[in-house]
């Protein structure tokens, strides 16, 4: 039946029946409760409302707070282990709007009324952004390959819509920014008024301090008819005149109804959150209960920390080693005023962490800047006593402030006290072996020359202090002579091919995972259509590491985050909007030998899993541009060993791959989560569902484009500085049943 059709002739009841909620009225049964919970039943004029949120907030602690459950298929619903505090209490759901909210403090028993939105337009306020997003219009599959200007208008550089999309959506705008929220899909009246909204969008675009990277990256779509800029202002105008998105989002089913969500913040508006650390991913015990460290990358030297038990909200001051060292603000100036902040310059760190994790005796490791990027130590040149630099130097000085040129700053929360392992590679994403050594693999996301992987033995660095010896690394050589060992002289890249030698690859890894079958490192490579990389580091990894590449096929492309479960398969988030995997166990023929180096052995060894959610007319797979895979090794959420996670960056949400199935882990408010990162931790191993959960960053480079509270809108930012969100972290458990406490 048409749902349009059923809100013009006012049927909202009927419209419910499309939510798959029931238009019988029960009697709810009593629900018991804890002196911590809320509980009661929610319901609407056609009874009672199943799959449809309950939200209890407050700001009566250290930090935003934000509990939300999922109400069972009588309406009922318990908000289990709140803080003491007063609460606001409210319902929100697909096919409704929110309901006032009413005041609560744990104990209570809280009856709640839905409210039924009286038309489309009202309900779509709440669909996730991606159902606005994919109302973009994008070049049908006709227009590849490009032309050019004199031709058919699309740059003649992008031979296939696959890879136009792959700019767009992965590996362009998508990896930074959450589009289709009310931020971006409208235009703010700050910017000013122009005669057109390609006008609008090249002035947005040069906004705040990201406008070099925003405008070098649309103008790699430019074309006679305006390129991606004319896409934009086209889909804002559609938005604008009052076209809806075509598909409506289903309510939580099943397990989705099981999860409990803890939404704080921590941080700073003008600072955005990239990652967290918070336990060591090999023993997810370690930190229980204890402190979560955050990486604001180029915004900030402050580490945001956050107690989760405390709900207690501070900032660390980072340290690097030496005073020269240079800062973000020197590659990211203010060309335009920002509509949230004027001309404030807000990105100013000499730190620029990246990524941080933990190892087991609490330490934060983070990839980050110690030194200036020309003060590459003379240990990194050919003449080093470095295996590694005389086989492959790294000796480049290069001036100012370049994104890459990190390092490896520790923090040991136990002193106090700051260490610094100065690398010859730089540093960005990291992941610990299961080792002896305690070694520490660390990617290099440059390409060409710099494509590597890098290695700290961190026992050996803790053991004497110098960082020299306890670091290596490898250029990445492919067996493509095929006698199964490493060749000492290789064929370079763009060479022609010598078949008696090895070849080196120059497809640097961007993800680095460690796999627990075998010790290999796998990693992603983001070169259009994307690449699986796996590294076998052998007896003497400067000497004797070899790498296999695989090359994504279609359906697949748009690679970025990955990780690898603990049968050792590789596990890859897909802007074409898949999850997916490659098993290298499902391979038919011998991996090395001619063409290795191209990466199209064992297509078979690729599976690939869609995510929920509308696409783009005329291109296939949802519009969902999944920032970062992770897998929960552990079973810590609950939904099983080995189950792999992709961020649903324009969803609100975490996708998890259970038994063949998508199951949707949203966060309905504050509407804006954009997840880079995840973690799991165990605070209590015997206290079943409540002493383990996920935990999730809220990382877009624009943290002040989520939901305000008391926003004007739904989703909608604060409409002052005093009431931008900060970035947020995402506690996500699951529990037995929507009843549990």
């Amino acid at each position: 039946m048409n749902v349009r059709a059923l809100l013009a002739a006012g049927t909202a009841s009927l419209f419910f029946s499309t939510f798959g909620c029931s238009a019988q009225t029960r009697e709810s049964q009593a629900i018991n409760i804890d002196a911590d919970d809320i509980a009661g039943v929610v319901s609407s004029r056609v009874g009672p409302e199943a799959g449809v949120w309950v939200i209890a907030e407050t700001t009566d602690l250290g930090t935003r707070f934000a509990k939300i459950v999922v109400t069972d298929d009588q309406g009922r619903y318990v908000i289990p282990d709140l803080p003491k505090a007063k609460y606001r209490l409210w319902v929100r759901g697909y096919g409704l709007v929110d309901s006032p909210k009413i005041a609560a403090e744990p104990g209570q028993s809280v009856n709640l009324g839905a409210v039924a939105a009286s038309n489309l337009a009202a309900a779509a306020q709440y669909y996730p952004p991606i159902y606005w997003l994919s109302l973009l219009k994008v070049p049908g599959a006709e227009k590849f390959p490009g032309t050019g200007a004199s031709g058919n208008g699309v740059p003649d550089n992008f031979k296939t819509q696959e890879q136009w999309l792959d700019l767009v959506k992965t590996n362009g705008c998508g990896p930074c920014h959450q589009l289709g929220n009310v931020a971006t899909r409208t235009i703010p009246p700050a910017l000013g008024h122009f005669d057109s909204s390609v006008d609008a969008w090249r002035r947005r675009l040069r906004s705040g301090q990201a406008g070099t990277a925003m405008i070098n990256g649309i103008s790699r779509l430019d074309s006679a008819e305006g390129g991606q800029l004319a896409l934009f202002a086209d889909w804002t105008d559609r938005i604008a005149a009052g076209e809806l998105p075509h598909d409506i989002p289903v309510r939580p089913s099943g397990v989705e109804r099981n999860i409990v969500v803890t939404v704080r913040d921590f941080g700073s508006p003008k600072h955005y959150l990239h990652d967290i650390a918070l336990t060591d991913k090999r023993k997810p015990t370690v930190n229980p209960y204890g402190l979560i460290y955050g990486a604001t990358e180029l915004g900030s030297d402050d580490v945001p920390v956050l107690d989760p038990v405390k709900n207690a909200k501070s900032l660390l001051l980072a340290q690097v080693r030496d005073a020269d060292t240079p800062s973000s603000l020197l590659a990211n100036p203010v060309i335009e005023s920002s509509p949230y902040f004027g001309k404030e310059a807000l990105w100013n760190s000499k730190f620029n962490a990246h990524t941080p994790t933990m190892d087991a005796q609490g330490r934060i490791y983070f990839a980050a800047q110690t030194r200036a990027p020309k003060n590459t130590p003379d240990y990194c040149t050919k003449n080093s006593p470095i295996r590694s630099a005389q086989l492959y130097p790294l000796p480049a000085k290069p001036e100012g402030f370049v994104g890459n040129a990190r390092q490896v700053s520790v923090y040991d929360p136990k002193t106090k006290k700051w260490s610094f392992i100065d690398t010859c590679f730089g540093s960005h994403h990291l992941n610990f072996a299961e080792d002896a050594n305690n070694t520490l693999f660390l990617n290099n996301v440059g390409q060409g020359e710099l494509a590597i992987l890098g290695w700290v033995n961190t026992k050996k660095f803790w053991e004497t202090g110098d960082a020299a010896q306890a670091h290596g690394w490898t250029a990445l050589i492919v067996d493509t002579n095929g006698d199964g060992k490493r060749s000492e002289d290789y064929n370079e890249p763009g060479n022609p091919v010598d078949p008696t030698k090895d070849t080196r690859v120059p497809f640097g890894l961007y993800s680095v995972s460690v796999s627990p079958l075998d010790g290999s490192i796998w990693g992603s490579n983001l070169t259009h259509p994307g690449y699986a990389v796996r590294v076998s580091l052998g007896a003497n990894p400067p000497e004797t590491a070899l790498t296999e590449i695989y090359k994504v096929p279609l359906p697949g492309y748009g690679i970025r985050g990955a990780d690898v479960d603990r049968n050792g398969v590789f596990w890859a988030a897909l802007g074409s909007g898949h999850l997916a995997s490659f098993d290298r166990r499902k391979c038919k023929t011998r991996l090395n030998g001619a063409g290795a180096e191209k990466g199209e052995k064992c297509p078979e060894g690729w599976s690939f899993y869609p995510l929920p959610g509308p696409g783009f007319a005329g291109a296939p797979g949802a519009a969902e541009t999944p920032y970062y895979a992770w897998v929960d090794q552990h079973d810590i959420l609950g939904l099983g060993a080995n189950t792999p996670f992709a961020t649903g960056n324009q969803s609100d949400s975490l996708h998890a791959l259970v038994q063949g199935q998508i199951v949707e882990l949203r966060v309905p408010y504050p509407m804006g989560f954009y997840a880079k990162g995840i973690d799991g931790r165990v605070d209590d191993p015997a206290a079943g569902w409540k002493g383990r959960g996920l935990w999730a960053t809220s990382g877009n480079r624009t943290p002040y484009h989520i939901e305000a509270i008391d926003s004007p809108t739904p989703g909608a930012p604060g409409t002052s500085i005093e009431t931008y969100s900060s970035p947020l972290v995402v506690n996500f458990q699951l529990r037995p049943s929507p009843l549990a406490h």
